[in-house]
């Protein structure tokens, strides 16, 4: 046992009360009801914040009526240990608990006060029909719940988690929710962008005009031979006239095209949007790069266009009766060799590559020019290929790309804004232009070969 001396003398009545009171919960010496009253807005009827306040003023009342006879049983208590004239373990141990217990559930109440009065401030108006329980106020929730009735049952005061439902408070699903606002997510989400790759296989020269000249040779008669001369009486090599050779040319060129297209935009849009000005230049950009890639490879020079790589190479000789996709590609770079250029890449379209030339098996079902596990760039005998959807599904292009063609800038992609269009200076409106301006010239036609890879006879 422990002096007298040892009781924390400042444990005040006021707080020993609410200690205390715990305790004789326990014990049985006042009912439980009666103490819960101090601790519950039971007040069920409860339908607007005066009845409300109501409930808590009386329920408050009821709490300093407990603590009044919890200060005298605490008094009696006191005065027996006095008599004594020392405080059991125990029993000091058994206060320490009570006054832990006790602090809890002031805390508790001031809390569960709070969250009522919040909870009624902001509870919609009682539905009328239906479901009557849509309609309870958090009081009736409460101690109707499934928790405050086991509690009672146990006889505990402890925090326990209490769900109350309102049914007929719900949000609306789908765009613009009155009550629950949208995550929003940064930037725009902008869909796949194809990879360029015709540019990459020819040089690029800058150009200062308009216009593009070349000399192309058309004909070469080479009659190289050794001198000597077989006329009568006497064929003789000292003095005979030697061969002579000619060759013809001719003056071309390739007109420098301009690429470009804009789009409309307010200035209120772009300078509340900062973001939107960026995505704009680069989507109109890619839109440029997108028309480039298939001028180059297809297009024909009327109306304004390139005269594309396809147009103007040779086409593909070496056909033979149901011959294989790999058959054609071969003799193609065969066709470019003789013509005494060495292909420097393959251009297909992806579906073509990848059915009938990776996919391609021998008779045991082995793959004959891929290995799934290969992280190899795609090569077809040795040669680089530039898989690409501008080129047609079905048909090829090979050749000394380097050597045949050349690409000649004037102008790189431009992005302008201007309001001196139409009447956009009086709407606040704005144009944002994207141009380029360049020539495709090919000198050699015989350095490029293209055919169908599927070829018949």
């Amino acid at each position: 046992m422990s002096n007298l001396t040892q009781y924390p003398r400042a444990l005040g009545f006021a707080v020993l009360a609410a200690v205390v009171m715990v305790a004789l919960l326990a014990l049985g010496v006042i009912d439980f009801p009666t103490a819960s009253a101090g601790m519950l807005l039971a007040d069920t009827v409860a339908v607007d914040m005066k009845t409300l306040e109501a409930a808590v003023k009386k329920a408050m009342d009821a709490m300093q009526e407990n603590i009044h006879k919890v200060q005298d049983t605490a008094m009696k208590a006191l005065e027996e240990i006095r008599t004594e004239g020392t405080l059991h373990a125990a029993t000091n141990k058994k206060l320490t608990e009570v006054g832990e217990a006790g602090n809890q559930l002031a805390a508790d109440y001031k809390s569960l006060k709070d969250r009522m009065q919040d909870v009624e401030q902001k509870m919609a108006k009682k539905p009328t029909g239906g479901d009557d329980s849509q309609g309870k106020t958090a009081g009736q929730a409460f101690t109707e719940s499934q928790e405050y009735k086991d509690m009672l049952a146990r006889k505990e005061f402890k925090s326990y988690p209490v769900t109350i439902q309102r049914k007929t408070i719900a949000n609306a699903t789908g765009q613009n929710q009155p009550l629950v606002p949208a995550d929003r997510l940064a930037g725009i989400n902008m869909p796949a962008l194809r990879r360029m790759t015709i540019r990459d296989l020819l040089p690029q020269i800058r150009t200062s005009g308009n216009l593009v000249e070349f000399c192309r040779e058309l004909v070469f008669t080479n009659a190289a031979a050794p001198q000597y001369d077989t006329s009568s009486p006497t064929p003789h090599a000292e003095g005979a006239p030697k061969a002579e050779s000619n060759i013809t040319f001719e003056l071309d060129s390739e007109a420098v095209i301009t690429l470009a297209h804009w789009i409309g935009a307010s200035r209120q849009v772009l300078s509340d949007a900062p973001m939107l000005s960026g995505y704009i230049d680069s989507r109109l950009s890619y839109g440029l790069k997108l028309e480039e890639e298939d001028e180059l490879l297809n297009s024909t020079g009327a109306n304004g266009e390139l005269n594309g790589l396809v147009g103007q190479a040779t086409a593909f000789t070496g056909g033979a009766t149901n011959q294989t996709t790999l058959d054609t590609i071969a003799k193609a770079f065969l066709q470019v060799t003789l013509s005494e250029y060495e292909a420097s890449a393959l251009v297909l379209n992806p579906g073509d590559w990848v059915t009938r030339v990776q996919l391609a098996k021998d008779t045991t079902g082995r793959y004959l020019f891929s290995d799934p596990h290969s992280m190899e760039q795609p090569r077809v005998w040795g040669k680089p290929v530039v898989p690409t959807q501008a080129m047609t599904l079905g048909s090829f292009l090979t050749g000394a790309f380097d050597l045949g063609a050349a690409i000649y800038d004037r102008e790189d992609i431009t992005i302008r804004v201007s309001d001196q269009h139409s009447d956009f200076f009086i709407k606040n409106l704005v144009a944002i232009l994207c141009e380029e301006r360049l020539a495709l010239v090919v000198y050699r036609s015989a350095a490029l070969v293209t055919g169908s890879v599927v070829f018949a006879g």
